[in-house]
């Protein structure tokens, strides 16, 4: 006993003594004076072999003009502002992709998403970015806030502020992982990574009035909690600045797309190749070791899909489309009459246990075109549900957001105006394909449907082989001749009307041995979109693609 409480009383005065430390470093840290030196000297830097070495192991450089910021601030004003001209300014280097950054002042796009590679400066221009903010800001007692989708991504941009910033400037508040700066102005750091769904967002009750972001392509899911921050914002105008990298990832390019579709972004680029503060033969040792999608991906900053894509010819900046409101005619009836009269739309539908999927389809002329284009304009999608409530579904969709399979104004059934044409997964007697009854549950609602292959005799259902009709598609989205001829409707916010589609599209890929869509059935399996596209285009397509002259490889 005696001796366990010699142990305790020793544990206790070092404990004692640790936290005697603690406090008098912390007294020593926070000891602002009164007049603190934030000047800044940002030096934009070119590459120039016979420059000087301005900063040691990097090549040479040459200065091409100079920004000075801040001065000397009185901290004991009631609000502490600059009062004097700076006398010992911290010194920056910027390349001209990171000057614009940093100078960056559009009330009418205060959010600027930096899609950069690796070893572009990301993390010291976001660094820098904060600085200003505080300038920018100064004496106002405000908080930004700075995210990272890791606690080890945040630590880099902290490390990053670390170096750049005077100790005089701040002090680091470890508990709260905060930067107090001597002004009052505060920036908060926070990870967004989750535990769990129940545990709820990181950055929920933080009010910010500037945020930045690290690896925004990792943070999709927190988007709308960092959005939701600003309301602390100056004037209601949020300065935003998220840097990113190049990734396989639908979701992080559709989020991207509706950034700088908003109107309220600017996309920026900062690659590495472009930086002058990397030796040339870095890149160059890189491309030697790297495979090409990857050097594309984290040198050049390109979107590469996953490495067997199973839709290689699909290209979203290319194939993601927005409508235009004159010029084009649609002419989907025209191309659907040998079919049946009054078609204003072709569906795709691909029956499942977990999925059922219907894309709507619209055929278009463009002005000096003979062949006409398919755009997906729709997508309508029920899981672990009935056939019969994909019908009600369905029926809801077209009705009202394209007034096609009207019901007559006493109710009592179909009208005889404008309808749509579906194409299913041929029926048949074994587990794998849809039974009869899936298409008497359509047609009992109204809905003229057909197999999306007959046999040779013409009476019975024939079969869309998997490999032939992904070919298809894939000759659609772009041919030997660099034709694109199927597209998906982008909306005016950015996204595409057809998310899930898209998604398959840009992320199915090809087991080890080449073949496609042997995933298990499960809640990721992305195989019902794409097997819905080529039931609706293969008795259309398939005959005019085999009948079609070989057209000539443009170079």
């Amino acid at each position: 006993m005696a001796i366990a409480a010699i142990g305790a009383a020793m544990l206790t005065s070092r404990t004692w003594k640790k936290r005697s430390l603690e406090r008098e470093l912390e007294h020593e840290i926070a000891g602002v004076d009164r007049y603190v030196d934030m000047g800044i000297v940002i030096h934009v830097v070119a590459a120039d072999p016979r420059g000087a070495e301005l900063l040691e192991g990097r090549p040479r450089l040459r200065i091409l003009r100079t920004y000075r910021f801040g001065g000397t601030v009185d901290t004991h004003l009631a609000q502490p502002d600059v009062v004097a001209p700076t006398r010992s300014p911290a010194i920056w280097f910027a390349s001209e992709d990171q000057i614009a950054i940093l100078l960056h002042d559009d009330a009418t796009k205060p959010g600027q998403l930096v899609y950069g590679s690796e070893g572009a400066g990301k993390s010291t221009v976001l660094a820098m970015w904060h600085a200003l903010q505080v300038l920018r800001h100064l004496g106002e007692r405000r908080e930004g806030g700075q995210t990272a989708p890791t606690e080890k991504r945040l630590e880099i941009v902290r490390r990053e502020m670390e170096r750049l910033y005077p100790p005089s400037w701040y002090r680091y508040k470890t508990q709260h992982k905060r930067l107090e700066f001597c002004d009052g102005s505060r920036v908060q750091l926070v990870s967004t990574h989750r535990q769990s769904r129940e545990a709820g967002s990181p950055i929920q009750g933080f009010n910010w009035s500037w945020a930045g972001g690290d690896e925004a392509q990792d943070q999709v899911e927190s988007h709308e909690d960092i959005e939701s921050r600003g309301r602390s914002a100056r004037g209601g105008v949020y300065p935003q600045l998220r840097t990113a990298t190049a990734k396989d990832d639908s979701d992080w390019r559709t989020l991207r797309d509706r950034l700088e579709a908003s109107g309220q972004w600017m996309r920026r680029t900062l690659l590495g190749l472009a930086s002058p503060f990397v030796h040339a033969s870095r890149w160059a040792a890189m491309k030697q070791t790297m495979s090409p999608r990857e050097y594309q991906r984290r040198v050049l900053a390109m979107d590469v899909g996953p490495e067997r894509m199973q839709y290689p010819t699909w290209d979203r900046e290319k194939n993601l489309i927005a409508i235009p409101d004159i010029g084009w005619r649609e002419v989907t009836e025209e191309v659907l009459k040998g079919m049946g009269g009054n078609y204003r739309a072709l569906v795709g539908h691909d029956p499942g246990s977990l999925f059922d999927v219907s894309l709507v389809l619209k055929a278009y002329l463009r002005p000096g075109e003979r062949v006409p284009i398919w755009i997906v304009v729709d997508e309508i999608t029920t899981e672990q549900t009935t056939t019969e409530l994909h019908v009600v579904e369905l029926l809801k969709r077209v009705r009202d957001r394209w007034q096609l399979n009207l019901l007559r104004h006493d109710g009592r059934g179909p009208s005889d105006g404008p309808r749509m044409l579906v194409r299913a997964d041929p029926y048949g007697n074994n587990d794998s394909k849809p039974d009869r009854a899936c298409y008497t549950i359509f047609r009992n609602a109204g809905i003229t449907i057909h197999p999306a292959a007959y046999s040779p005799s013409g009476d019975k259902p024939g079969r869309v082989p998997k490999e032939a009709g992904i070919d298809l598609v894939c000759s659609l989205l772009c041919n030997a001749a660099g034709q694109r001829r199927l597209f998906v409707e982008r909306a005016a916010d950015g996204r595409p009307v057809a998310p899930r589609l898209v998604k398959t599209l840009e992320s199915s890929e090809r087991d080890s041995d080449g073949r496609a869509e042997t995933q298990r059935k499960d809640t990721q399996d992305l195989s019902h979109w794409g097997a819905a596209l080529r039931y609706a285009l293969w008795a259309i397509e398939r005959p005019r693609l085999q009948l079609a002259p070989a057209a000539p490889v443009k170079t």
